[in-house]
């Protein structure tokens, strides 16, 4: 028997899709379906490393101020 796995946040996340952009999806060849898909993978991509930067500068900064803190520590 296998555990069981528990779902992330990223998993139980919903979307609304009007029947007009799916029917307006419908009607797009596979190839533009295709360039639809890259291009949205493209944009997740370019998120994620923005994200990615955004928190290893927050983390170098903490860090930094870490340090900062006890470079002016009086031990006794």
């Amino acid at each position: 028997m296998s555990p069981a796995v528990t779902p992330s946040a990223r998993d139980q996340r919903t979307y609304y899709v009007s029947d007009e952009r799916l029917h307006a999806f419908a009607q797009l060849s596979y190839a533009q379906r295709l360039q639809w898909v890259e291009q949205c993978s493209q944009f997740v991509r370019l998120a994620q490393q923005a994200m990615d930067r955004d928190n290893k500068k927050s983390a170098m900064s903490a860090g930094r101020r870490l340090m900062h803190n006890d470079s002016n520590a009086e031990f006794d």
